[in-house]
């Protein structure tokens, strides 16, 4: 559960809950459940916003050219799609080739394809 909610969150809504409960008690204590009902979908705000700036990184630098540490990393992944498209060439010729074979397993001596 400790990953499920971001602590600035609960530090948020704790203080907004304090703040109700000290301005009007019977409103605050009305709004706990409702706080800590909102505590989920609040972080997973959070969350989804922390992980959309933490791909702002790879952007290029304002010279049009990405920094040094990303030229690596491009790099690094042009290598592995690569690597990843020739696996797929293979893959699909070994499947070819069972296909073949198999289809020919198939048909009885001298019978005719259809």
């Amino acid at each position: 559960m400790r990953c499920c909610f971001d602590k600035r969150v609960w530090i948020g809504l704790g203080v907004l809950a304090v703040g109700l409960l000290v301005v009007d008690p019977r409103a605050g204590w009305a709004a706990l459940p409702v706080l800590a009902g909102l505590a989920c979908p609040v972080s997973m705000l959070f969350m989804m916003r922390g992980m959309r700036q933490g791909t702002g990184s790879a952007m290029a630098a304002p010279g049009g050219e990405p920094p040094a540490g990303d030229r690596t990393a491009a790099g690094d992944r042009a290598a592995e799609i690569a690597r990843l498209r020739r696996e797929i060439q293979q893959l699909k010729a070994r499947a070819g080739d069972v296909t073949l074979t198999g289809a020919g397993e198939d048909r009885a001596p001298g019978a005719t394809a259809r």
